[in-house]
C-alpha cells in the first residue's frame, strides 16, 4: 500500500486525520495574476520579546507575487534567511525554543542591501503577529517603516472559522499540515502556505481575507484621563493597558499609562460616543485617536500621539 492510499484508508474510518509535513513549493497557482502585485512573508527570532531592546538574531522572508483582485498566491520569487551576532551570549531559553546556538550566529551579520531591497519594493509585508517583527524590523531598518504591512494572528478572522488557538503551529495543524517551526524561514513559509488556504467554515480563501482587512481604515484611541472607577468597563470593553506609553496632559505635563483599543472607521462614531457619555460622564472627553491604515498599523507609529 503506498502513502496515498494509506492515508484514504485511514481517513475513511473516521478515526484519524492525516496531516502532511510542509513541502514549500515554487509555484501555487498556474498561469499569471490579472492584477500582479508583490508580497514578503517576514519573520524574526530575536534574543527576547522587548521590542525597545532585544535584538533580532535571524531574520526570514519568502517573497511571492500575488492577485491583488483575487487574492491567489502564484510563484515563490525569492528565499532569504540570515543570522545575526547579538554580541552576547543567548540565554538558554532562547537557544531552547529556536535551537540557534551561539556557535551560529558568531560573526554573521544580515545582509541589508537584499533585505531591504526586497521590503521596499513589496507591496505588503506579512508577518504572524507583525506588532513584533514590524517594530523590532524597524529599529533595526528605519528606512523600510513606510512599507504596508499586515497581520495573519490579527486580520484574519480566526474565531470565525473554528480556530481557538492562534499559534502558528496549531493554525497549520488545523488547516492539515505541519512544519518546524521557531526557525525564521519555515515561520514564514508556514506562514505564506496557510495563506493560500481555504478557511474552514466561510470558505474564503485565507489571503483574501486578509487583504479585505489589511484595506480597511481604523482608528487607536486613548482613553487619555480616564477615571480609575472606569478601568473595569475599559477593560470589558476591550480597551488594554498601556503602561509604558508616554503622552503630555492638557496642561503640558508628561503623563505615563494609558487605556486605549483600536476600531474599525465604521465603529469610530459609536466608540467615540461610549468615551463621552460612560467613561468621562459626558463632560468634555479628551481621548485622542490615530488613524491608521497599512501604512502605520503595527508600528510603533501607531502608538504615538505627540
Amino acid at each position: 500500500m503506498n502513502d496515498i492510499d494509506a492515508i484514504k484508508h485511514l481517513e475513511q474510518s473516521d478515526q484519524y486525520r492525516v496531516i502532511e509535513r510542509l513541502q514549500a513549493p515554487d509555484r501555487y497557482s498556474a498561469g499569471e495574476p490579472t492584477t500582479p502585485r508583490i508580497g514578503i512573508v517576514i519573520d524574526t527570532e530575536t534574543t527576547g520579546l522587548d521590542t525597545s531592546k532585544d535584538v533580532i538574531i535571524e531574520l526570514g522572508f519568502v517573497a511571492f507575487e500575488y492577485d491583488a483582485g483575487s487574492g491567489l498566491i502564484y510563484r515563490v520569487m525569492h528565499t532569504y534567511d540570515g543570522f545575526e551576532d547579538p554580541n552576547e551570549p543567548l540565554s538558554d531559553i532562547v537557544k531552547q525554543i529556536t535551537g540557534i546556538t551561539d556557535e551560529m550566529v558568531a560573526g554573521q551579520k544580515l545582509d541589508d542591501d537584499e533585505i531591504i531591497q526586497w521590503l521596499n519594493k513589496s507591496d505588503l509585508i506579512i508577518a504572524h503577529n507583525a506588532g513584533f517583527d514590524r517594530q523590532m524590523i524597524e529599529r533595526r531598518m528605519p528606512m523600510v517603516k513606510e512599507t504596508n504591512w499586515a497581520c495573519t494572528f490579527n486580520d484574519i478572522p480566526w474565531q470565525d472559522e473554528d480556530i481557538s488557538s492562534l499559534k502558528l503551529d496549531y493554525i497549520a495543524y488545523k488547516l492539515g499540515y505541519f512544519f518546524d517551526g521557531h526557525r525564521a524561514v519555515n515561520d514564514a513559509q508556514a506562514t505564506l502556505h496557510l495563506l493560500t488556504k481555504a478557511l474552514p467554515c466561510s470558505g474564503k480563501l485565507a489571503m483574501a481575507s486578509l487583504l479585505a482587512c489589511a484595506r480597511e481604515k481604523s482608528q487607536r484611541l486613548f482613553a487619555i484621563g480616564a477615571p480609575f472607577d472606569k478601568k473595569d468597563d475599559l477593560k470589558a470593553r476591550g480597551y488594554r493597558w498601556l503602561a509604558d506609553f508616554s503622552y503630555k496632559d492638557q496642561f503640558g505635563k508628561p503623563k505615563k499609562g494609558v487605556w486605549s483599543t483600536s476600531v474599525s472607521d465604521a465603529d469610530s462614531e459609536a466608540e467615540h460616543q461610549w468615551l463621552t457619555d460612560d467613561i468621562y460622564a459626558g463632560k468634555k472627553a479628551p481621548f485622542r485617536h490615530i488613524d491608521l491604515t497599512a501604512r502605520n498599523r503595527y508600528s510603533l507609529r501607531e502608538f504615538c500621539i505627540d
